[in-house]
């Protein structure tokens, strides 16, 4: 009855079931959006928090509309069950986004239980086994959310729930094969091939997990994937190059499992989110601060402190000319702590907020560092993505307002603070510039040691040089950048410690200072902690500069838009020609203004850039090298080359050419009411001469009259009168003429 449709899904296309359903009257579009986090039918975010908006009631309700029109059909409602199972997986392949996704598979599962009685026979026992798929899937999702937080037991539970829900819904398909044969074998393939990676996954967390616990051989495990590879239940190429992704993992841990293994022993985590505010100068911004932010509450908490310092050592104070140097106001809040979802405690930060006199402000949240290992320090790096996995972010006292993840702590910090600023009249124009994708990690290595195996209850040989520690297994994850997604177990295992994306400075007593596009690590083995402060804060005033450039290219874009307006003013006006002088006059004024607010602009980032490059920042020149090697590390040059082209961009190629355009029309245009005037003066002059010359004809006339009337001697003077005048006209006009030549 659907082998049609069974064929389709087999090779992977969705489509011939989407046209089954919509011509059983169906409305699909909405059962396919609601697994994606950006859909426009749906709130992405929920008001005055960084949450997804949860979906589960509108799912729900959205498959109930639906399953009537689903029951009408043989089959319908369990096709219109893998429907909305397949769009999640689909959107599990591209999105980190999961809430949305566990969301539409919990309101199916409500739907069901409670109203699913409208659904009986073979039908009921198909949808049950798709019911149960969903379980699967909900399990594999959270999975894979437990793998990018770090928690291995998490992980392996989950797999081992996905793998028994898949094989629940293997039973239950099987029922159904006499009056749904070719669906009814669908579902078994495809929940026993589910079942089958699941299990495999499953074993291999569960060797790694002994593995980092002990130092047992991974032999076992590399065995099982390898034959989940080879066997026949698992075909899907996907879930083939995931168990390969694994076993390669797996090869490389054993590969190292007698080396010397990284453990730092102390040292400290710094999770840092640049923003810039927009519309009021930093000045302001700190002296609202100053006035009134121990009354704020951000993040649904008060400050805990309001200081007027960041704190700073003294090698800040620097001997600029014009007296200015990095400083600015510190906002210290509760304590932060992150939980799993099972509610297992992961981490505590403590929590600031650093608005700066430069504008460069950022979000910072701090941990410490003690006796970590590789994998436990690749999760705690990895917290700082906005793709890291769901976890309930709560700061201390308040464990009703949740968040997923630190960066989106962090931004909604940045917008309630900006939302203060703007309730105080000095600053009530503020916007911020932030988002979650903009971070930094900065890693200090205070003290370290290398074990002989992953297990941390070996012994342990302390590392005395920078050299030993890079050489050491685990130092790769402090080489190489957060990433954005992790493909495998253990993954930080394949990175490469030496590679092209990370740069490395050296500086006293054998330190280095690694670099990456979202890391800082700094490696000062030996040094005494109070030398370290100069150190981080060099690397995080280089860090928090991201914000700072985020917050000039809005402005910059901002800029570019109005002159874009005004360039579209401008040619609308020379194509119909029909704005006056007067109009012009006035739209160039506005150009001019926009040209004096671009220019200031311009002005105030140049000086910002030039002190941030100046020798002059820093009270010591040792140290002032130092930030010139961090910058040059972190693209600041380029930064700096792309900023400019922007402001010559937008002041020359599209401000300087609608004000040249602009002028041209307004010559043209006033040359036009210049000859208009002109020729009206010229009218208004002949009427009058006209007027003139008929006055005098009608009185030459007269006199002629008179004279030819009295007498014969009249007669004669009043000719010779009128040729006596026509003689001085015929004079004037002979001298006036060649003037009259010239003036024209």
């Amino acid at each position: 009855m659907h082998r049609d449709l069974v064929e389709a899904l087999s090779e992977g296309e969705l489509q011939p079931l989407r046209e089954w359903l919509t011509g059983n009257q169906v409305e699909t579009g909405t059962l396919h959006e609601l697994p994606q986090w950006d859909s426009a039918r749906f709130p992405e975010l929920l008001p005055s928090s960084r949450r997804l908006a949860d979906r589960t009631d509108s799912a729900t309700a959205e498959i109930l509309a639906q399953l009537p029109k689903a029951a009408a059909a043989p089959g319908g409602v369990p096709l219109l069950l893998l429907f909305v199972l397949l769009s999640v997986e689909s959107e599990w392949e591209i999105s980190y986004h999961y809430q949305p996704m566990w969301d539409t598979l919990s309101g199916a599962r409500n739907c069901l239980r409670d109203h699913g009685a409208m659904v009986t026979g073979e039908d009921a026992v198909l949808a049950r086994a798709v019911l149960a798929m969903m379980e699967s899937l909900a399990a594999q999702i959270s999975a894979e959310n437990a793998m990018t937080t770090g928690q291995l037991a998490a992980h392996e539970a989950a797999l081992e729930t996905a793998a028994a829900k898949a094989r629940e819904a293997a039973g239950l398909a099987g029922r159904a094969a006499v009056e749904y044969p070719d669906l009814s074998a669908f579902l078994v393939d495809y929940a026993a091939e589910c079942e089958a990676y699941n299990a495999a996954v499953a074993a291999a967390v569960r060797g790694v997990r002994e593995f980092l616990a002990t130092g047992a051989s991974l032999d076992h495990a590399i065995e099982n994937l390898e034959a989940a590879e080879s066997g026949e239940e698992i075909t899907d190429s996907v879930y083939l190059s995931e168990l390969r992704a694994n076993r390669f993992s797996l090869m490389a841990l054993n590969g190292v499992r007698h080396e010397p293994w990284l453990r730092i022993d102390q040292g400290k985590i710094v999770y840092l989110y640049p923003f810039a505010t927009r519309g009021v100068p930093p000045q302001a911004v700190l002296n609202s601060i100053g006035e009134g932010a121990d009354g704020w509450r951000l993040g649904g908490v008060e400050p805990l402190a309001v200081n007027s310092s960041l704190k700073l050592d003294d090698v800040w104070d620097g001997s600029d000319a014009f007296k200015r140097h990095y400083d600015g106001a510190l906002v210290s809040l509760p304590g932060v702590v992150m939980c799993g979802t099972d509610g297992e405690e992961l981490g505590r930060f403590q929590a600031e907020i650093r608005f700066s006199k430069l504008g460069n402000h950022h979000v910072r949240f701090t941990s410490d560092i003690t006796n970590v290992m590789p994998a436990e320090l690749y999760a705690m790096t990895l917290r700082a993505a906005p793709e890291h996995g769901a976890v309930r972010v709560t700061f201390e006292g308040n464990p009703y307002t949740v968040w997923p993840r630190l960066a989106d702590l962090a931004v909604q910090l940045a917008e309630d603070a900006c939302r203060r600023l703007r309730e105080t009249e000095a600053t009530s124009q503020a916007d911020v510039v932030a988002r979650q994708g903009m971070f930094q990690l900065v890693v200090t290595v205070d003290a370290a040691s290398t074990t002989p195996g992953p297990a941390s209850s070996l012994p342990r040989r302390e590392v005395r040089t920078v050299s030993d520690l890079f050489k050491a297994v685990g130092a790769q994850v402090l080489t190489n950048p957060v990433t954005y997604l992790i493909g495998s177990l253990a993954e930080w295992i394949r990175y490469a410690t030496d590679n092209e994306i990370s740069s490395t400075t050296t500086g006293l007593i054998g330190e280095q200072t690694v670099r990456t596009s979202n890391t800082t690590v700094i490696a000062a083995l030996g040094a005494a902690a109070f030398t370290q402060g100069t150190r981080g804060s060099v690397a995080e005033f280089a860090a928090s500069l991201d914000g700072l450039f985020a917050g000039w290219s809005l402005e910059l874009a901002d800029h570019y838009e109005r002159v874009d307006g005004f360039q579209t003013r401008v040619d609308a006006a020379e194509r119909h020609q029909d704005m006056s002088a007067q109009a012009l006059s006035a739209l160039s004024r506005e150009l001019d203004a926009e040209k004096i607010r671009l220019n200031d602009f311009a002005t105030g980032a140049r000086s910002t850039i030039a002190l941030i490059r100046s020798p002059s920042l820093m009270a010591s020149p040792v140290v002032a090298d130092s930030l010139r090697l961090v910058l040059e590390h972190c693209g600041f040059q380029q930064r700096v080359a792309e900023l400019n082209a922007m402001i010559e961009e937008v002041a020359d190629e599209q401000l300087g050419v609608t004000i040249e355009k602009l002028a041209r029309q307004r010559e043209e245009q006033e040359a036009k009411e210049e000859e208009r005037r002109e020729n009206r003066q010229r009218a208004k002059l002949e009427v009058f001469l006209a007027v003139i010359a008929a006055a005098g004809v009608s009185g030459i006339i007269q006199v002629l009259q008179a004279g030819f009337f009295e007498s014969d001697g009249a007669a004669t003077w009043a000719v010779v009168g009128v040729a006596g005048i026509l003689f001085v006209a015929l004079l004037l006009g002979l001298l006036l003429w060649p003037r009259s030549r010239r003036n024209r």
